[in-house]
């Protein structure tokens, strides 16, 4: 298997996506399943071009996007920081 900096991130990113979506509370079933389905995409492709011995592969600009944004969402979403539930304004008794 040969592992590059662009394998290691996919895993890594797919890992991440897969913890978030089972682990983070609050968060819609929709959100969930969508973060599992690009942890596994992210893992399995990652792991099978890491085994790849010839040819070639192709990893898209937006692998390093898309997983940080996927991320910070579902943190949001789980901490309730929502675009729908911030445009209220401050809470605190003021």
């Amino acid at each position: 298997m040969h592992w590059g900096v662009y394998e290691v991130f996919s895993v890594i990113s797919g890992a991440v996506l897969l913890v978030c979506g089972f682990l983070l509370p609050n968060v819609t079933v929709k959100d969930r399943a969508w973060s599992v389905i690009g942890g596994v995409f992210l893992l399995v492709y990652g792991v099978h071009v890491a085994q790849q011995t010839s040819g070639t592969y192709y990893f898209p600009v937006v692998i390093f996007i898309v997983p940080a944004g996927a991320v910070l969402y579902l943190l949001a979403a789980a901490f309730g920081l929502t675009a729908s539930e911030a445009g209220g304004g401050r809470d605190d008794g003021e």
